[in-house]
């Protein structure tokens, strides 16, 4: 309808809304009345029938899957035997079968198995709770008892009773311990730090309760470990806190010792001194064209003073854009190739401060001694790494600048603190003669390996075992 602003064509534009607004919940309306309708025959209203059945077509009733019915009642009867979710699933997708997403199986779909009445021959309908305004659905909430439709023998039955009763025992205390031990978060220092080196994947915070009196257990464990297991890895976990406290101790140990600070000068002024010529030798070059190209303009001027000619200008324009870019180049390397002193004093005041931090105590302190000096730790099925930033970044470009009375834009964190491989071979001499403790060099690290001398192996027997799952 074309509308205006009289009086009229208001009254009219509410009662066509109106009009479609009826029409769209009386469709609604019909469609779940003729929903329920089915519903109440037990027949599939919409979606795909649960693993272990199928759907008629012609009746659209559920009917038994004979090909999979066997794998629902082993995945019962195993659970109620006490068989852990991960055996399961390996032996589920040992065995071929896949979820209706066409997936291999995981703890997520086990539960889905583990909770669904139909199993247990009960025709539910209409019992999950409306979406909200957004148009999100809350699948944990569930409609009132009168809104929802429950037939008794409605669905053909996979389990007993009694053993559909036995597993919801168990998953109820399951859940019922979880609520009832410590739920506050738990603090991971090494979030993000900590790689697999069977599978590449990273390792993340877990928490497991175990024994007969649930006790808390905290480690580390690979991500590929915790969903599909017939493809999960079976690296080690390791104890939170015995990683945790070990690597800040072997922080402690090699990147506070104070022999490392004269070294990390004296390779300072020599790495300053190798780049100190290739900047020279860059700058040589730069000046080269730059008068190259100021003899081109001077040419093009004199030209156009003899001649007039309009036709020189915008090549004289080109040049001097070039001159410019050049000009600007020579600049910003004479600019980052000017070394400033620094003393073993003004390194010694940096670790000063990253040892407060770490005797401290605080754990937000730990964290950030461990972001500064941790690049990442890899996890072997035999032996742990580890890879040290052996220069503390940031405290030193806050206590040098603080110490030099320099600003922001003059910081040496781009020169001072990279830790380079020419330092890189300064340092990996400091711990030669240490038991147990070989240093490897790398591009960018300081990496410390684990041998196979029998008191570190004791010393590390911890981190890669113990615990549920390992």
């Amino acid at each position: 309808e074309n509308l205006d602003d009289s009086p009229e064509s208001i009254i009219l534009e509410s009662v066509l809304e109106g009009m479609s607004e009826y029409y769209s919940r009386n469709l609604a309306r019909e469609v779940m009345k003729g929903m329920r309708e089915s519903a109440l025959q037990c027949r599939a209203v919409g979606g795909c029938a649960p693993f272990g059945y199928k759907i008629d077509p012609d009746t659209k009733r559920y009917e038994i899957n004979e090909d999979e019915v066997d794998a629902v009642r082993m995945i019962f009867n195993k659970v109620l035997s006490g068989v852990g979710y991960n055996d399961i699933v390996r032996n589920l997708n040992s065995m071929g079968f896949l979820t209706r997403g066409g997936k291999p199986f995981g703890k997520n779909s086990l539960h889905e198995i583990l909770r669904n009445e139909k199993y247990r021959g009960v025709y539910i309908f209409n019992r999950s709770a409306a979406k909200d305004i957004n148009k999100r659905r809350n699948n944990h909430a569930s409609k009132s008892a009168e809104e929802t439709i429950r037939i008794e023998g409605g669905v053909p039955r996979i389990i007993s009773d009694e053993v559909w009763e036995g597993v919801q025992a168990i998953l109820k205390s399951r859940t019922a311990h979880r609520s009832s031990n410590n739920t506050a978060k738990e603090t991971y220092l090494l979030t993000g730090k900590i790689v697999c080196g069977e599978c590449g994947g990273s390792y993340t915070g877990v928490r497991h309760f175990s024994g007969r009196n649930k006790s808390k257990y905290v480690c580390y464990q690979c991500s590929n470990r915790k969903r599909t297991a017939s493809v999960a890895c079976r690296n080690k976990e390791i104890r939170r806190e015995y990683l945790e406290t070990f690597i800040v101790h072997e922080i402690e140990r090699i990147v506070f010792d104070e022999a490392n600070i004269p070294k990390l000068v004296r390779e300072y002024y020599k790495y300053h001194s190798d780049s100190d010529e290739e900047s020279n030798e860059a700058i040589r070059l730069l000046n080269a064209s730059l008068q190259s190209v100021t003899k081109k303009i001077d040419n093009i001027v004199s030209a156009v003073a003899n001649t007039g000619s309009s036709a020189l200008l915008s090549s004289l324009d080109g040049f001097e854009k070039e001159r410019e870019e050049l000009r600007a180049k020579i600049e910003d390397i004479e600019k980052h190739s000017k070394t400033q002193t620094v003393t073993e004093m003004m390194v010694e005041l940096a670790y000063e401060y990253a040892r407060g931090m770490y005797r401290s105590g605080d754990k937000e302190l730990y964290r950030q001694l461990i972001n500064l000096y941790l690049d990442k730790v890899v996890v072997h099925y035999d032996h742990i790494e580890f890879y040290l930033n052996t220069l503390p970044t940031d405290i030193l470009r806050d206590e040098i600048n603080r110490t030099l009375g320099i600003g922001e834009e003059e910081t040496l964190v781009e020169y001072m603190i990279r830790c380079n491989p020419k330092i890189i071979d300064a340092l990996r001499s400091l711990d030669n003669n240490n038991k147990g403790v070989t240093a490897e060099s790398s591009n960018s690290d300081f990496c410390i390996k684990k041998d196979d001398n029998p008191s570190e192996i004791d010393r590390l027997s911890t981190f890669c075992g113990g615990g549920e799952g390992s």
